[in-house]
């Protein structure tokens, strides 16, 4: 009850609380991500991101890539309610601080649409669920896909379903892989990599994988 009542004072204050794109990533991140998202805008291809919050780092996204003419769509994939609860226990157990099981759980896909819509990227898509039950059939392909779900399980799960998506040329990053035991998601990370024997690739603590262009 007490945190459907604050996503509804979020929402009933987004023209002032969300008056600016409210990203996720750090600054430096987030620079590398439309870096690369620009350089792969050419190839047309759909943008995934898996683990929207608000929907600030899309907004931002959205709007650089209509400033350069890309075709395609930008889906945001959430649970729009936080963690699920079996995934954060499995990172809780190695570490991950408890007081982090509830940071997104004020949320609703309501509220990300109205704050996407109010910055003019209403044609962002929304998929609501667990992003690991997805349907590969129901996946499209991909130039750019940014996990940022922080946790490593799901990051793994994630990664095993999208990387096969994206096309030559695109890539696949992975938000918050750092040395620290504030989230897990370079376990994940590694463990893909690992088993694929693709080669570790990192800049300010995003994991990065770029698909080669077939010669």
């Amino acid at each position: 009850m007490a945190s459907a009542l604050r996503t509804a004072i979020k929402s009933a204050m987004a023209p002032i609380l969300y008056r600016y794109p409210p990203f996720g990533l750090k600054p430096e991140r987030l620079s590398v991500y439309l870096q690369l998202l620009l350089e792969t805008a050419p190839l047309n291809a759909d943008v995934a991101e898996i683990g929207c919050n608000v929907g600030g780092t899309a907004i931002i996204a959205r709007q650089a890539l209509r400033g350069v003419g890309w075709i395609g769509t930008y889906t945001c994939f959430d649970t729009f309610g936080g963690f699920v609860k079996e995934q954060f226990d499995k990172d809780a157990a190695k570490g991950t601080k408890a007081f982090k099981r509830d940071l997104f759980s004020n949320n609703s896909k309501g509220l990300v649409r109205k704050v996407t819509s109010q910055h003019g990227c209403g044609d962002i898509a929304l998929v609501a669920g667990d992003a690991t039950k997805l349907d590969p059939a129901s996946l499209t392909s991909y130039g750019m896909v940014l996990c940022d779900i922080d946790l490593s399980d799901p990051t793994y799960e994630v990664m095993k379903l999208f990387w096969p998506q994206v096309v030559p040329g695109g890539y696949l990053l992975v938000d918050d892989c750092i040395e620290n035991r504030h989230w897990l998601a370079k376990e994940g990370y590694q463990q893909f990599c690992r088993e694929n024997g693709l080669m570790e690739s990192y800049r300010y603590g995003l994991g990065i994988l770029a698909k080669p262009v077939s010669s």
